[in-house]
């Protein structure tokens, strides 16, 4: 067991060094204020993790989903899916995409931060997980998140830190039963 969290560790240090390099990018691609500053307070090792989903196989696919539509709320979502089993489905065009698995294949997902930052130019991917009749199905998931004090500012939104948008998205799914997300910090809410 030592052995494998050392292992878990060494790759979300890997992750992180491609998630700030991904980040880097983008930051300079929408001209926002490019200093060590904001890559600390945006894209923060202290708050990325690592999670791993197990999809067991399910005999009839039409009882549920492995998992339901959602966004992430991360600023960088970085993906190692089973490279066997498909399942991951992406909305574009108002059409479901499967991802097909390819070997060796790192999958980025923009979350909800991303799109705050960037004021909308980049859109937070709303996909959800289908289970296989079949096969079970594996995958790592590394999510990067802003720092805790971290202001997320930008002309389309009011300010607001990842701690509050957090909060707010545990109050929705609490009251609502799911997440309202971005619009709830919209200037002009619309949900």
């Amino acid at each position: 067991m030592a052995d494998y969290r050392l292992l878990l560790m060494e790759y979300e240090t890997h992750l992180s060094r491609i998630a700030t390099t991904i980040f880097k990018v983008m930051v300079k691609n929408l001209d926002l204020n490019n200093n060590n500053m904001t890559m600390k307070q945006y894209v923060s090792r202290e708050t990325g993790m690592v999670r791993m989903y197990r999809y067991p196989a399910c005999s009839d696919t039409s009882i549920g989903w492995g998992m339901e539509v959602h966004t992430d709320s991360s600023v960088l979502s970085i993906l190692n899916q089973d490279d066997q089993v498909s399942g991951l489905q992406v909305l574009k065009d108002d059409q479901w995409l499967t991802v097909k698995p390819i070997s060796n294949t790192l999958i980025v997902n923009l979350g909800d931060m991303m799109q705050a930052m960037s004021n909308d130019k980049y859109k937070s991917v709303q996909h959800r997980v289908r289970v296989n009749k079949e096969r079970e199905r594996i995958s790592i998931c590394y999510f990067v998140f802003p720092s805790e004090g971290a202001v997320i500012e930008s002309p389309n939104y009011k300010p607001f830190t990842y701690n509050e948008f957090r909060e707010q998205v545990q109050q929705d799914v609490k009251a609502l039963g799911y997440k309202v997300g971005l619009p709830r910090f919209k200037h002009s809410q619309h949900f």
